[in-house]
């Protein structure tokens, strides 16, 4: 039998997205699953037992699919098999994993976790399933927040895609680096990832006041901004963008430039501060095109 890995199902799904079942599954599986995303679970983690068993000569294969049978049967209320032997063992694996089809999205999502938890294979098997299908979710490993998004409008308060369609026609580059930080939220698990984010973020907001603003640092936009309140709106939402500026370079200083003292940013931190980042671009890029309906002379 696989040795489970030490992990305790501290956090169910429904806990980690309450709203899941108001997600749109237009872009990705975020509420419902697909009988080719069940297919290809169901018959790839019986035959990923033998890549285990050859790191663990002593695993029991029956047994521990078994295990894995037993594990559906609980999650779609269903009998647990009396069956022996690879073959039929693998056969009701297979039956009991198209009962999701019809069953809460939230119970498949619960028993794949404690299906990821029996080995490290199969926590990265199912990711790599769950690409090649446009599964809205991604497995992290960790027990407090076991399963993140990787579609970036679910995981932000603000949408980043209204975001982008704000900002093309003002400007290109700033859509673009939105865009950057989109791809990079996909895998927000990782350090690294989130950082880009942030990164991407941070020059969005500076290409976007230095464009408007005709200058060529942030300070100075920061400046003009706030002394003209009748265009760009009062002065404690204008600072907010040099604020955090002047926070990431001071605090962070490894996410805009390299540095040798990495920081640490969780990944509720990283969501916390995109959003403020892509709040505050969105708001700028609506006074913007409020003053270009005024007729105003601006650089777009």
């Amino acid at each position: 039998m696989i040795e489970k890995m030490v992990i305790i199902l501290i956090v169910k799904f429904k806990e980690l997205f309450p709203d899941y079942k108001s997600y749109s599954n237009e872009e990705y599986l975020m509420s419902t699953v697909s009988k080719e995303l069940l297919r290809a679970i169901s018959q790839t983690l019986p035959r990923r037992l033998y890549a285990i068993r050859k790191a663990k000569p002593g695993l029991n294969v029956d047994g521990t699919l078994k295990n894995m049978c037993d594990i559906v049967s609980l999650h779609t209320n269903s009998r647990n098999t009396n069956n022996w032997g690879y073959d039929y063992l693998t056969r009701d694996f297979i039956n009991l994993f198209e009962e999701f089809e019809d069953i809460h999205f939230h119970k498949f999502m619960d028993a794949v976790l404690e299906l990821s938890n029996m080995d490290e294979i199969f926590l990265n098997e199912l990711n790599e399933i769950f690409e090649d299908h446009d599964f809205g979710y991604k497995l992290t490993g960790d027990s407090n927040k076991p399963w993140v998004t990787v579609n970036s409008n679910i995981c932000l308060a603000t949408n980043i895609t209204d975001v982008i369609i704000s900002t093309e026609q003002i400007s290109r580059q700033t859509a673009d680096h939105i865009r950057q930080a989109q791809k990079q939220l996909v895998r927000a698990g990782e350090l690294r990832a989130r950082k880009d984010a942030i990164r991407d973020c941070l020059s969005a907001m500076e290409s976007l006041l230095t464009h408007l603003t005709g200058t060529i640092d942030i300070d100075n936009a920061d400046r003009l901004m706030r002394e003209n309140p009748e265009k760009w709106g009062q002065s404690f939402i204008v600072k907010d963008g040099i604020i955090l500026w002047n926070m990431f370079h001071n605090r962070y200083k490894d996410i805009r430039h390299g540095n040798f003292n990495i920081s640490e940013i969780s990944y509720d931190e990283a969501i916390y501060f995109i959003d403020k980042l892509l709040a505050y671009v969105k708001y700028i890029s609506s006074r913007a095109q409020e003053n270009k309906t005024e007729n105003e002379n601006l650089p777009f």
